[in-house]
């Protein structure tokens, strides 16, 4: 009866919850776009040449912070090892706003210089490769943000709240490290003082809180896991604590500790009351929360957004409000644990294995909640009918392109085609086994180590698909038609024709859907080329065809036929053809958003003739030349073969005056001259 009592009880909720939910991704990106943006001053930044030769085998931070004049005074301990032979200097990360007093390894000073944001050490000895060495940097200032992230000094309610937030390279702002997120340390410890009114919430593990003199304590964090820096966090005010805790797949016990500000306790014990099922239920699907062995946190900071930081997420205070509208944002985050945390992406071009994994993910939180339909509804709520540029990011220094809607949903939506192209338990078993792979688990991925997992896992060439989907801009427009022809044998053929209106076809199995009166039946077919002809057959007569009807791929499609459409661009002096003339077009333009689905541009024949092949629909035309006036557009309805469509060039109205030409003659003196005027046009001159 108690489990009843309790299924009814969710049950009841889950309506609330599920229309609650407003999964506007575009929250998420504009909030991190414009983080992005304000470091954007250091992306250029790589690893140097010297920070290659070493790997940073653990951080030891004891930062003292004083909220009243803003400044921190720290110091950083370093141990690495080097990868090459002789290795005598060292360089580290810092921004040059930030006063270094000394660095010491051993008792012993050692040498620096400091300049444009980079500390180069030269060590005691050489240090040969395999060989470990470590050293302490001595520091203080007040470190800068750019305004809009990194670090802040700010209140609430009148209380300090000093936070973190360091992705892309904003660590050094603060700390001295390898900015690399290739470069993880095995082990982080952060030892914080502040005023003993204050709380601190960090990575890892709370190992202590002791005082640290009148009225200040130190509270010293851990973590033992592989961390990259911009995943080191602190969020620091007079929070409120509580938690709950998650019964790991074993059976074990985890703690999940929330900090949050004091007036908005009771909202966050609402909002937060999912995170343990969360938890779980990610558990269930993509294996064992990566790192049960500390904890999972949240964090309330002043942003309008979250950030995954490694154990301990920090959330934006306007989110918490004790209605679960964005619930989704709290799955967003936590799916990062996996993608992201545990394994974190190479190179910043291959984001979308951090961004479209957790968009994904919240998908398939609606999905446990709700259902197969309410998944669909959601997936279609992550697709706005168009998507700029590749999910690979080419300009990796593009804000705009990083934190677009192509890496966030598109790379969603890539999963979920993944997942139709695999089927459930290879797509499920292709996550896990990615996730748990020794090479890659609490390491870095790029897209195409993900890619070899799923080959190994599902016996696939799978090139093709993400090629397609990760490399290549765009979608498939599929465009159909069908014909059905008498029983026989109380059997009915069907013929399908399927087009692809895509200048580089998709390689996709394609769901096609034939429905009778009382009955339907699904097929599955493989289409790869610009054109191909299905022959089906079912035992009822076919009264209605439809193509991925569940929405498996990225695509559009329309009822109709490719035609051929051509035409002629005219010079309008004496209508002659003009050769080598643009002609651009656009469309079908949807008729629910008058947006055309596709546009480009080809070049006329010596003879100014054009000729293109199109799907049923509507359709823009318009001509361009070099010293022509472009044309004026025509809008065509395409229903079948069209022909003799006329775009008409103009040349443009030369425009040459002069007021007066002066000559002063003397005396006797005389002047004969010409002025000379040529029409270099076709159209008309007066003079």
């Amino acid at each position: 009866m108690k489990r009843f009592f309790i299924f009814i009880l969710l049950f009841s909720g889950l309506w609330s919850v599920l229309s609650a939910q407003t999964p506007d991704g575009a929250f998420i990106r504009q909030f991190e776009a414009s983080r992005f943006a304000a470091q954007k001053r250091i992306l250029d930044k790589a690893p140097t040449p010297n920070q290659k030769l070493f790997d940073v085998v653990s951080y030891t931070l004891n930062i003292d912070l004083d909220p009243d004049t803003e400044l921190l005074n720290g110091a950083v301990s370093i141990s690495a090892v080097s990868n090459t032979t002789g290795l005598d200097h060292a360089e580290i990360d810092l921004y040059s706003n930030m006063i270094i007093d000394s660095i010491t390894a051993g008792g012993a000073a050692l040498g620096f210089i400091h300049q444009n944001d980079l500390v180069d050490i030269t060590l005691q000895n050489p240090v040969n490769q395999n060989e470990s060495f470590s050293f302490t940097i001595y520091y203080s200032g007040n470190p800068q943000g750019g305004g809009l992230g990194t670090w802040g000094w700010d209140t609430h309610s009148g209380a300090p709240i000093i936070w973190t937030l360091s992705e892309p390279y904003g660590s050094p702002a603060w700390w001295p490290c390898k900015d690399d997120p290739a470069d993880k340390a095995d082990s982080v410890f952060i030892n914080v003082t502040v005023p003993n009114n204050l709380v601190v919430a960090s990575n890892g593990l709370l190992k202590s809180v002791t005082a640290a003199g009148p009225a200040r304590d130190t509270y010293s964090w851990e973590t033992r896991y592989p961390i990259s820096t911009y995943l080191v966090s602190l969020a620091i005010s007079n929070f409120e604590y509580f938690s709950d805790t998650y019964y790991t797949l074993s059976g074990d016990s985890m703690p999940v500790d929330f900090y949050v500000y004091p007036e908005h306790l009771v909202a966050a014990q609402e909002d937060f009351n999912v995170t343990v099922d969360m938890i779980t239920f990610f558990a269930n699907v993509f294996g064992e929360y990566p790192f049960v062995q500390e904890k999972y946190g949240m964090a309330e900071f002043p942003w309008g957004g979250a950030m995954e930081h490694q154990t301990m997420t920090s959330y934006g205070a306007p989110l918490i409000r004790g209605d679960h509208l964005f619930d989704y944002i709290n799955a967003h985050e936590l799916a990062h644990q996996w993608f992201g945390d545990c394994i974190t992406m190479k190179r910043w071009s291959h984001i979308w294995l951090n961004e479209g994994f957790a968009s994904y993910s919240e998908a398939l939180w609606m999905e446990y909640l709700g259902g197969t339909q309410v998944y669909r509804d959601y997936m279609a709520s992550q697709d706005p009918g168009f998507f700029q540029g590749s999910v690979f990011v080419e300009d990796s220094l593009s804000d705009a392109a990083l934190f677009s809607n192509t890496v966030y949903d598109k790379g969603s939506w890539t999963l979920h085609m993944l997942r139709g192209v695999l089927g459930d338990s290879v797509f499920n078993n292709a996550i896990r086994a990615y996730l748990s792979d020794p090479g890659l688990a609490y390491a870095n991925a790029t897209t195409e180590n993900f890619r070899d997992v799923c080959e190994s896992v599902s016996g696939m060439d799978l090139d093709w698909f993400f090629e397609q989907w990760i490399y290549r801009p765009g979608r498939p427009f599929y465009v159909y038609n069908w014909q059905s022809g008498g029983a026989v044998d109380k059997n009915y053929s069907i013929l399908i024709n399927l087009y692809q209106a895509n200048e580089i076809p998709y390689k996709m199995p394609v769901q096609i859907r034939v429905a009778g009166s009382l009955q339907d039946t699904l097929f599955t077919v493989w289409d790869s080329l610009d054109y191909q002809q299905f022959s089906l057959s079912t035992s009822f007569e076919p009264l209605q065809v439809e193509i991925d009807p569940d929405d498996w791929i990225l695509k559009r499609v329309t009822e109709g036929g490719i035609f051929s459409v051509g035409g002629k661009v005219y010079d309008a002096a004496d209508s002659s053809g003009v050769p080598n003339s643009e002609v651009y077009w656009a469309g079908p333009y949807d008729p629910l958003t008058g947006a055309p689905l596709e546009s480009g541009v080809d070049t006329t024949d010596a003879y100014g003739n054009f000729l293109f092949s199109k799907a049923t629909g509507t359709y823009s035309f318009s001509a361009v030349k070099d010293s022509f006036v472009e044309s004026a557009t025509k809008f065509i309805s395409i229903e079948g073969d069209t022909s003799g469509i006329e775009l008409w060039l103009t040349q443009p109205i030369a425009v040459f005056s002069t007021d007066s030409i002066g000559v002063a003659l003397q005396d006797t003196a005389t002047l004969d001259t010409a002025v000379i005027i040529s029409n270099v046009g076709s159209g008309e001159m007066l003079v």
